[in-house]
């Protein structure tokens, strides 16, 4: 048994051997055999033979600190240099105690309530996971130094993003759950959703069309093109398979896909103008009329009109000269003719009878016209 510290991590020793037998790391082998990795233990070629080892400080003249800082240390080179996915879930299970913590500390300073210290240390970790390049294995603390300051940076981005957002809430308002900025609406996803399925199929479209001028290329033209947009050979191999130079190879991988690219907007413009073309013949074509609706074999027989009847008023007579019924315009009673039945009314002009004039009276005259 090797004592590694105080770390609160059950069967550390097992999977400390799991990931050395994995990776053959020389830090892992170091500190299984009791030994100090020391810097630059981990870039060894191979393992280290009993000799080395036996040079090396052993680990038991250290602290506890110093043995769990050296444990976190060689597993961050480790995975920084392997890349080993159970090297990373170690490291991460031995520091997420003390990152956790280092947060919580530090948001109790801060004051602020509104920020969950689980999302800042998932954060932390996925940095730590992202960057492993920028970590240097140069002494016994330099991943905790590194990790807290990791930490600290993440916090203060979320701090900033917090302050960005927040706002002052009346004491008399009801404070309802605030939807997580970070996470998309169903509205949203609705519409990435179809955009997505939108730019799939435009992408597909521009595969064949590009899939079809690639076609119409010279041998030459395909094969470099080929190796070099394809396979992803390099430009002096390209040019050595071949067997031409490489300036003329530049060239030929010019000349083709400036081809293609021509051909493609070429194809585009048309399309383009034969949509242009059948919108336009769609908005010139006339209105379709309604059919009129078929009249029935048999119409009903119409109603017989009903008669009309006249009122006849007889005009009245006045006491006077003869000559009142003329010049009132009235027809004398003994020249009143009836009307048939059947017959429209005539009118008083139409029924009246020239009148002589009296002896000695002038006729009257014609009336003026406006």
């Amino acid at each position: 048994m090797v004592d590694l510290g105080t770390i609160p991590v059950a069967g550390l020793e097992e999977r400390l051997l799991e990931v050395w037998e994995a990776t053959g790391d020389a830090g892992l082998q170091c500190l299984l055999a009791g030994r100090v990795p020391g810097p630059g233990a981990g870039g060894a070629d191979g393992p280290l033979d009993r000799d080395s080892l036996a040079q090396r400080r052993p680990l038991a003249e250290l602290a506890d600190e110093q043995r769990a800082d050296w444990v976190s240390t060689v597993l961050m080179d480790c995975y920084k240099r392997t890349g080993d996915r159970r090297a990373f879930a170690l490291l991460h299970e031995i520091n997420e105690r003390s990152f956790l913590a280092a947060v919580k500390h530090q948001l109790h300073r801060s004051g602020r309530i509104g920020i969950d210290p689980f999302d800042v240390l998932q954060e932390a970790f996925l940095n730590v996971f992202r960057y492993p390049h920028r970590f240097v294995a140069d002494r016994a603390d330099a991943f905790r130094n590194w990790g807290h300051r990791i930490v600290r940076n993440t916090l203060l981005k979320c701090l900033k993003g917090e302050g960005r957002r927040a706002r002052i809430t009346p004491l008399d308002e009801d404070v309802a759950l605030r939807a997580d900025p970070h996470q998309l609406g169903p509205l949203r996803q609705a519409a990435d959703a179809e955009s997505a399925r939108v730019v799939d199929r435009a992408f597909l479209l521009w595969l064949n069309l590009y899939l079809v001028h690639f076609e119409a290329l010279s041998a030459r033209e395909k094969r470099a093109l080929t190796l070099v947009e394809v396979d992803g050979v390099s430009y002096r191999d390209a040019a050595a398979d071949l067997g031409i130079r490489l300036e003329n190879l530049k060239m030929v991988v010019f000349r083709g896909r400036r081809k293609i690219l021509r051909g493609m907007n070429q194809s585009l413009a048309r399309l383009g103008l034969a949509l242009a073309d059948q919108r336009r013949a769609g908005a010139a074509r006339p209105a379709r009329t309604p059919r009129p609706a078929s009249r029935p074999a048999t119409s009903p027989p119409e109603a017989p009109a009903r008669p009309r009847f006249v009122k006849l008023r007889a005009p009245r007579e006045r006491a006077g000269a003869p000559g009142d019924d003329t010049l009132l315009g009235s027809t004398p009673a003994s020249r009143r003719t009836a009307v048939p039945p059947g017959q429209p009314c005539p009118s008083p002009r139409q029924s009246a009878s020239p009148v002589a004039p009296a002896a000695g009276s002038r006729a009257p005259s014609p009336p003026p016209s406006f």
